[in-house]
């Protein structure tokens, strides 16, 4: 098993890797939409510059370990106020993913998300050997 840190410009502690490949996975837990060179930055006010930035943060993970949207198998979302948000979310989802290479997806509604967040994902995606 594999744990791996972006080098980032961050004085708060770690509570997770960015990244952890193990049994031919890779894992990325809890990405919200911050910015990963400095999660003091505002972050995006619309749900679709918030799916927007997770995705590019994922990019920038999944390449470190050489690793792309391509790979992704499985992805799991976190959504505030789902019954308003959720079209919103899903469109914006649409312009991140390939048509042909949906990744499977489950959504759950919460109440709260750090710093005031309204979506987090999780992503599951097959490691090259």
């Amino acid at each position: 098993m594999q744990h791996v840190l972006l080098k980032r410009q961050s004085s708060r502690p770690r509570v997770a890797s960015d990244v952890v490949l193990a049994d031919g996975f890779a894992y990325v837990g809890g990405l919200t939409p911050i910015d990963l060179d400095n999660e003091r930055a505002p972050i995006p006010e619309h749900v679709e510059d918030q799916v927007k930035k997770i995705f590019a943060n994922l990019e920038r993970i999944l390449a470190a370990v050489n690793l792309s949207k391509d790979d992704l198998v499985s992805v799991r979302i976190a959504l505030v106020d789902l019954p308003r948000l959720y079209d919103r979310m899903t469109a914006a989802y649409r312009e991140c993913v390939d048509a042909d290479r949906l990744p499977a997806r489950s959504c759950i509604g919460i109440s709260h998300l750090p710093r005031g967040a309204l979506v987090l994902m999780e992503f599951i995606a097959r490691a090259k050997p």
